[in-house]
């Protein structure tokens, strides 16, 4: 401090300087005084803060977690308001009391005062996370259940303000429901368990109602039937077809093929290590437990020896692109059976799936004529002048003699009808035959000049009006008989 002194006191009255051109025939005026750092006033720091910061320096810190200290910080801190004005705008990243300084520490207890007392105010984000921490590390409030109604409430607000929040507190809150053991409906508003939901109802579609169906298909499609021409005009006429396109596709997938629709269309459920509350500052005090919970048939948890693990549908939980496939070529399909006049084209689906499909919008429209024209309509008003032309054309039929009847000539019978030719031209018959009687498939269908997956892309399409399937599958890197169907082939092309 002497020395600080003695260094300013040099300057000022130093000769050379006084009588230098800067400062000759100059006119002085009142200036502040020069001072060194320690003198200069300092906002007042309140006995709470200085021992909240004092623990950061306690020897069971020195060895202790990040986590740790900021647990045991908030704890201490939990009842601790304030009322300080704070305007300042700032960032940190994975902010903690630690990292703020007393001015900022204030300002965030006096904007945790108002939000407690029902206030949700635009802060800096730091603020923002630590509120956030907190209530993950249940610091303020009584019980798991009243921390996690705080938590919702605050997210619910505040990102009226600020929805970037949202990328976090959705999976906290998840993991929030889970870790302290909640009741599974905590979670039920979630869109991540709104997709398990969707699922299910497509899972177990034999149990649940049409509306459900199309409600979970509009939901997870990557194409958009709300934005549908077609849709728009028909909307009743496309929910009922799409229902039963899924419905029957559905069915054949179970009946005919080793794996569900849902699993070909989303993948399968895995289980996989799991990090509970991700990038955020949480203190895991049950660090060794094991336990096992379950949001639902197809979304749990197990935890063992403190490693967490989660079973689910990973991948892209949202609108999924081979759903909206089938359900744009349903849209494009129905445009144009009804000669609608904005075409769309479909591809990304198998000739299979699209000629199952074209028979399922078939039979719709042959239903919904049917009924149609069974609808009788009866002016009773006219009944009067019907009864009274009906009597006129009785009266002109009655004569006194009958017609003789003359005798029908003799009709030739018709001519039997040509043998119907074979469905399958010379190469796809000799494939087919070898397919079935155990012949090397990939070698005949060299001799014949054509691939393998066209003869049997071919063969399908043509027998698939006798079938109603596909009789080979193609699935895998060699084409395979359909066993169903084996023996009936046999008798229709014999060695």
């Amino acid at each position: 401090m002497s020395d600080t002194k003695e260094i300013l006191d040099h300057i000022l009255h130093d000769e050379k300087l006084l009588n230098s051109r800067a400062f000759k025939d100059r006119v002085y005026t009142d200036e502040p005084i020069i001072r060194t750092a320690s003198q200069l006033i300092r906002p007042s720091v309140p006995d709470k803060i200085k021992e909240m910061k004092g623990l950061a320096f306690t020897p069971e810190a020195y060895w202790k977690t990040s986590a740790w200290l900021f647990y045991n910080q908030g704890r201490f801190m939990e009842d601790y308001e304030d009322n300080f004005s704070f305007a300042d705008d700032f960032v940190k990243y994975y902010p903690s009391y630690r990292d703020l300084s007393t001015e900022q520490l204030r300002g965030y207890f006096t904007w945790r005062s108002h939000i407690r007392n029902g206030i949700v105010a635009k802060a800096p984000l730091p603020f923002v996370y630590i509120y956030l921490y907190e209530l993950i590390n249940c610091i303020g409030y009584g019980s798991p259940d009243e921390c996690f109604d705080k938590l919702k409430f605050f997210c619910d607000q505040y990102s009226l303000e600020d929805d970037s929040i949202t990328r976090y507190t959705n999976v906290w809150m998840s993991d929030f429901v889970v870790y302290y053991g909640l009741s599974p409906e905590k979670a039920a508003f979630l869109d991540d368990i709104d997709f398990d939901r969707n699922m299910l109802s497509l899972i177990h579609w034999d149990q649940y109602s049409d509306d459900d169906i199309y409600l979970a298909l509009s939901s997870l499609s990557a194409y958009r039937i709300e934005k549908s021409l077609f849709y728009s005009a028909f909307p009743e006429d496309f929910r009922a077809v799409l229902t039963r396109c899924y419905i029957t596709l559905a069915e054949f997938f179970r009946d005919k093929r080793k794996n569900s629709l849902c699993d070909k269309l989303f993948g399968y459920i895995t289980e996989c290590s799991y990090n509970m509350f991700a990038s955020a500052i949480f203190y895991d005090r049950q660090s060794l437990r094991s336990c096992t919970y379950e949001l639902n048939e197809i979304h749990s948890f197990t935890c063992q020896n403190g490693k967490w693990k989660c079973r689910k549908y990973y991948g892209s939980r949202g609108r999924n692109g081979k759903l909206g496939d089938i359900v744009k070529a349903v849209d494009s399909l129905m445009r144009e059976k009804t000669d609608f006049r904005h075409k769309i084209s479909c591809d990304g689906i198998s000739k299979t799936v699209l000629k199952m499909i074209q028979n399922v919008i078939a039979s719709y429209y042959e239903e919904k004529h049917k009924k149609e024209a069974l609808k009788i309509e009866i002016d009773l008003s006219k009944l009067s002048a019907i009864r009274i032309s009906a009597d006129k054309t009785r009266d002109k039929l009655i004569v006194d003699e009958e017609l003789p009847v003359e005798e029908p000539e003799n009709i030739a019978s018709p001519a039997a009808p040509p043998a119907e030719p074979s469905l399958l031209n010379n190469d796809e018959t000799v494939f087919l035959k070898a397919l079935l009687y155990c012949l090397d498939p990939k070698e005949t269908a060299e001799k014949c000049g054509v691939l393998p997956s066209i003869l049997s892309d071919s063969i399908n399409e043509k027998l698939y009006d006798t079938f109603g399937d596909t009789v080979i599958d193609f699935s895998s890197d060699a084409p395979e008989l359909i066993d169903d169907y084996t023996e009936e082939l046999k008798s229709m092309f014999p060695l």
